[in-house]
């Protein structure tokens, strides 16, 4: 018990060189409108501050105006342009976006736009841009490293319809989970509290039904909570179903609920004094929630109460998912088949995670059976200490 500790103290402070292994996307919204002269082109580009971060962009003091200039290099017209007005910076507290506003005329007829920004900090990133061409919406473009080029002569082709939507939206459910190690290092924790091959599913099962209904809920902006908030509940999901695998292996529930509890009080008092009240009342209430599930978790072991806990985690993690699409301002012939091929990504994603890991740990189990519980032990360990870290970096 004493070495869990220890190993979740110590992961917790290398916990930022995950920092960095985010999955990173950025949005934009792009208006074009023929002129005399030939076109006039309006760009709103946004991308989450804490993406930034993750990329590790290393900015300077003078960091606005190195962002302007990497966005604005980023984007290639393949015509003469100008711009028509200074370049205007947003910053957003509420949702964690920063936006670059600016106008632009090209002399061109038929208009190519290519993106190259960030691919070379992170050659997995995603840039996903909106089109409207003279009030007029046409489909979107999902941007990749290895397809950085859009065509207005292309934008009503084949490649456009309903059928390939949903395509390119599986891709991206798909490269969502695969990237998105917040969701991975939870489907983990479920793996290392169920390892009953017939419960995981119906554990997993739980949890898909609750991200699908959010995901759904969030993407047609029905239910749209904060960002930032949602970012780190799913912190605190790992942090509290690892705690359980550790404290049901090691017997100790009301002492990692005692933990639990006096780490909560700093984060309350630390809120509090400085006046950052935002979250507090948020904190107190995860917090009451933590203790007395740790506890009646150690009482009541069925595995009815994890499944609750489960469904209910998956709807939080549902709102993540929902916050790419809901993003992105889909059009409403286009919504429902990028709804339903985004969560299929997901599943699948899903599915071969979590086969891959449970092959992983069957392995593990014969080859080191009398020490196979202390490997799940420190496994849980440095999860819950990366959600720790994860949950105070989305918060603060």
């Amino acid at each position: 018990m004493r070495n869990s500790i220890l190993l979740t103290l110590l992961v917790f402070l290398l916990s930022s060189s995950l920092f960095s292994h985010q999955r990173s996307e950025s949005y934009s919204k792009i208006k074009i409108e023929d002129i005399e002269d030939g076109k006039k082109i309006e760009i709103e580009y946004s991308i989450q501050t804490s993406v930034l971060q993750r990329l590790e962009l290393n900015f300077s003091e003078n960091w606005a105006q190195e962002f302007k200039d990497s966005v604005l290099n980023g984007f290639h017209f393949g015509e003469e342009c100008k711009l028509l007005e200074e370049p205007f910076l947003k910053k957003s507290f509420s949702t964690g976006y920063i936006s670059l506003f600016w106008p632009l005329q090209c002399v061109a007829n038929n208009l190519e736009i290519s993106f190259q920004t960030f691919f070379e900090q992170d050659p997995t990133h995603n840039h996903i841009a909106t089109f409207t061409i003279n009030s007029i919406r046409v489909p979107e473009k999902i941007f990749t490293n290895s397809d950085r080029i859009w065509t207005e002569a292309n934008k009503d082709s084949a490649s456009s319809s309903s059928i390939q939507s949903f395509y390119d939206y599986v891709n991206l459910g798909f490269n969502h989970i695969l990237t998105g190690y917040d969701h991975l290092a939870f489907l983990l924790a479920l793996l290392l509290l169920n390892l009953n091959f017939r419960k995981l599913i119906l554990i997993i099962t739980g949890f898909t039904l609750g991200h699908s209904l959010t995901l759904a809920l969030g993407a047609l902006d029905l239910i749209k909570p904060a960002s930032q908030l949602v970012e780190a509940l799913i912190g605190y999901s790992i942090i509290i179903i690892s705690l359980e695998v550790v404290a049901s292996l090691t017997s100790a529930h009301k002492l990692y609920s005692n933990a639990l509890a006096l780490f909560s009080i700093f984060l309350i008092i630390i809120f509090g004094f400085f006046g950052t009240d935002k979250f507090l009342i948020g904190i107190i209430g995860i917090s009451l929630f933590s203790y007395c599930y740790l506890m009646f978790s150690s009482v009541h072991k069925g595995f009815s109460l994890t499944l609750i806990v489960t469904c209910m985690f998956g709807l939080i993690h549902g709102f993540g998912f929902a916050g790419n699409l809901s993003s992105i301002g889909l059009m409403q012939d286009r919504l429902l088949p990028a709804i339903f091929g985004f969560n299929i990504g997901v599943e699948l994603g899903q599915l071969l995670i979590i086969f891959a890991m449970y092959a992983v740990y069957s392995l593990i189990s014969k080859i080191i059976k009398e020490k196979f519980d202390f490997v799940r032990v420190a496994t849980a360990s440095a999860l819950s200490s990366i959600g720790m870290f994860w949950f105070l970096e989305r918060v603060v």
